[in-house]
């Protein structure tokens, strides 16, 4: 029964690395279901203890005692209930943490997410270039948001690049693993998204450090082609040229934006409230008084600052601001004890990166990439090429 279990719970989590960039209702049951498996695990005592042992652990279960315990105090807001759905999916990360997934469950997992990323890559492409008409929202790419769908690019090519130069691989599964990257690379560099095309351009010029840290020579030529393949892009993708140059004008002439407003106006209403904050939900509330009371042109439709440490801090005060840092720092930490520690730690501070630019941490589809990760960099047995 035992073993029958535990192959139900691998191949939900090989279904999941498959499903979750392509349907957020299918993974969404998936990884129900495989919290509830999970929960009727043996040695539930030491399942607990191992959870309650991690201080990365702890500052997830602490966030969410904040999330949870301010509604007492501060009252229900608008997005009261928005925050909470989406704060709650960080209860499956202890379970999952808990379990130990098989080394080949652990590889499926990643290869099965390449390839829905590949899929989503094609439909994506071809939708930009009007092959097909995949979707009329100009504000999506394939399946996902195109501001998520850049930062999932920007994660399969991490693993792209890993599993090439990092793993033994046999010729065919090295020329999948380019073909992949290729397609990502033109996926990624053909939609909008800036957030996702800078973090990607920051990680892997990191990556070849790590992975060059004991050959300089070659370490700073493959920085340098990074720098030239950028300068490249920029001249050749009218969409990228156009972002970019946008922003850069609007930086110089200090012109304000709606994210520019936001920005501000967050930190100018987080220094009257620093300690506590404002209560869960209620960013949407609050901007909408002031901009009542002093007549400013802010757009309070948007449920948050565009800017995960503001949120954050505007929402639970400094002492969520906090807790929220301490779950990256553990994690980092407890990354670093383990082999190949340079190239794990990736992740997380990809996600430290691209949290300026939005509130990727409340975003069902990237705090499910979150939890998938944290299982893949904590789990996986390196095993060098």
């Amino acid at each position: 029964m035992s073993s029958i279990l535990n192959n139900i719970r691998n191949t939900l989590f090989i279904l999941l690395g498959l499903t979750f960039p392509l349907s957020i209702s299918i993974s969404s049951i998936l990884i129900i279901l495989l919290s509830i498996l999970l929960l009727f695990q043996e040695d539930i005592r030491g399942k607990i203890k191992k959870v309650l042992s991690s201080k990365w652990m702890i500052s997830i279960l602490a966030l969410l005692f904040l999330y949870y315990i301010s509604p007492l105090f501060f009252g229900l807001f608008t997005d009261t209930s928005w925050v909470l759905k989406r704060v709650s999916l960080l209860l499956i990360l202890p379970i999952l943490y808990s379990f130990s997934f098989s080394q080949k469950t652990i590889n499926l997992s990643v290869f099965s997410f390449l390839i829905s990323m590949f899929l989503s890559s094609v439909i994506a492409l071809a939708d930009n270039y009007e092959i097909i008409q995949f979707t009329k929202n100009l504000t999506w790419s394939a399946f996902l948001q195109y501001t998520e769908h850049n930062v999932f690019l920007t994660i399969a090519l991490l693993l792209s690049f890993y599993t090439l130069f990092r793993l033994k691989l046999s010729l065919f599964n090295r020329n999948i693993l380019l073909v992949f990257i290729i397609t990502f690379l033109f996926s990624l560099f053909t939609e909008g998204g800036k957030a996702g095309q800078l973090v990607f351009i920051i990680s892997i010029i990191l990556f070849f450090i790590f992975h060059f840290k004991d050959k300089r020579t070659l370490m700073f030529f493959s920085v340098l082609s990074i720098f030239i393949f950028s300068v490249v892009i920029y001249h050749s993708s009218p969409i990228v040229k156009k972002r970019f140059t946008h922003e850069i004008k609007s930086i110089r002439s200090a012109e304000p934006s709606f994210r520019n407003n936001l920005f501000i106006y967050s930190v100018d209403l987080i220094q009257e409230n620093p300690i506590i904050g404002y209560g869960t939900g209620s960013f949407t509330d609050v901007f909408k008084e002031v901009n009542k009371s002093t007549k400013r042109t802010v757009d309070y439709s948007h449920k948050t600052p565009h800017n995960n440490y503001l949120y954050i801090w505007f929402e639970l005060g400094i002492i969520g601001l906090i807790v929220f840092m301490f779950i990256f720092y553990f994690q980092i930490k407890e990354l670093s004890k383990k082999k190949d520690a340079l190239f794990r730690v990736l992740f997380p501070l990809m996600y430290l990166i691209i949290m300026l630019a939005d509130s990727y941490f409340f975003s069902h589809n990237t705090l499910m990439m979150y939890l998938f990760l944290s299982v893949i960099s904590l789990q996986y047995q390196y095993k060098p090429s």
